[in-house]
């Protein structure tokens, strides 16, 4: 019984078998090759797509530079067929990793090849804004502008047009990619003012942006009482502020013997009364309003103020209740600085994905 075990055993003893070195070095160096033909050829294709990327319509290239990506994976193995590489071993497996090396090589380079500094089809980005939109005599317009560019900047330029078609051509200062402009109105003039910015980068595309603000003595105007008129303890007063001075809001005030009051909003007007800080018993007190405009780009904000070109005289009662509380919270909001959001691009998007791709192609091979 031992003895039969035993032959057993023996008959099926695991026999290692011969390792071929010359048969595994031929066809790692074949390997090898297809590699670096599919790479290459992934190369020469991205530079033709690239050639043919720069003559077509943004509308539709992407969709046609893949078909044509894609299709040439045929052209790939005619190429290897033509070049006497044996791949007459190649199973399912062998091509798919063939295929996935020039195509991800294609994608890889096309996506470096259509973005600077090999390529450039976009004008700038110049977002311009008016701060404010409607200002009163005496005060100033900021124009600031988030102008970038992929490649580079060549040329900025601004005008403005005033009512009477004379060009002004103001200075501007930069800090990143905020550009600020300070129109000082000297002449006091009313009516409507055009901006033009017109930006060029180094490759000659160009993005020209036009719009419009105005300068009026009624941006902001007393309502209730009628200027002049005694007031006592719970009087309101009633202001008016034009909607055209900001889209993004406004917050409002008036300073009243040089002491800060905020106005409250109520409906369509914004109103106060002789009850805050700031006000005299008895005296005749003076007033003029402002409102505070905000524009921000990202983290950059650009701040300044329409001041009312007109003053205020009320004379106060002599009530003991005026001038008794602190100024009210202001129920106004203005735009708040907010970090850069870096969204990728599609073509980020791809690359994010044929890294991936690749990574998770070469896990599985080993």
């Amino acid at each position: 019984m031992a003895k039969r075990r035993k032959e057993k055993e023996e008959e099926y003893k695991f026999k290692i078998p011969e390792f071929d070195e010359k048969e595994f070095v031929r066809k790692e160096r074949r390997n090898a090759k297809v590699t670096f033909i599919s790479f290459i050829f992934g190369v020469f294709i991205a530079i033709v797509s690239q050639v043919l990327w720069a003559g077509m319509s943004p509308s539709y290239r992407w969709p046609l530079i893949f078909l044509l990506g894609l299709s040439m994976m045929s052209i790939l193995k005619y190429i290897l067929i033509k070049l006497n590489i044996d791949t007459s071993d190649f199973g399912r497996k062998e091509w798919i990793g063939t295929f996935f090396t020039y195509f991800f090589t294609w994608l890889v380079a096309l996506i470096i090849l259509v973005n600077p500094p090999f390529y450039d089809g976009s004008a700038p980005v110049a977002d311009l804004a008016l701060i404010p939109e409607m200002q009163e005599p005496g005060g100033n317009v900021t124009i600031a502008a988030y102008i970038a560019d992929n490649a580079g900047i060549k040329s900025i330029n601004l005008s403005i047009k005033e009512p009477d078609g004379k060009m002004v051509y103001p200075d501007y200062r930069q800090d990143r990619n905020v550009f600020v402009w300070v129109y000082e109105n000297d002449n006091n003039l009313t009516g409507n003012f055009t901006v033009t910015l017109s930006v060029e980068d180094i490759n000659g595309y160009k993005v020209e942006t036009n719009k419009t603000f105005r300068y009026s003595k009624n941006v902001i105007r007393l309502l209730y009482p009628e200027n002049g008129t005694k007031v006592n303890y719970g009087t309101p007063i009633r202001f008016y502020f034009d909607n055209g001075i900001s889209s993004e809001g406004i917050f409002t005030y008036y300073e009243v013997n040089g002491i800060t009051v905020n106005l409250t909003k109520s409906g369509e007007f914004y109103e106060s009364s002789p009850m805050y800080h700031g006000w005299r018993i008895g005296e005749n007190n003076s007033i003029r309003v402002f409102a505070k405009v905000r524009h921000c780009f990202y983290d950059k904000c650009i701040n300044n103020t329409v001041a009312d070109s007109s003053y205020y005289i009320f004379p106060a009662e002599d009530d003991p209740s005026i001038g008794t509380r602190g100024s009210p919270e202001s129920n106004a909001k203005l735009p708040q600085p907010h970090p850069v959001s870096m969204i990728p691009g599609f073509g980020s998007l791809l690359t994010i994905i044929a890294i991936i791709t690749i990574a998770l192609f070469m896990r599985r091979r080993k």
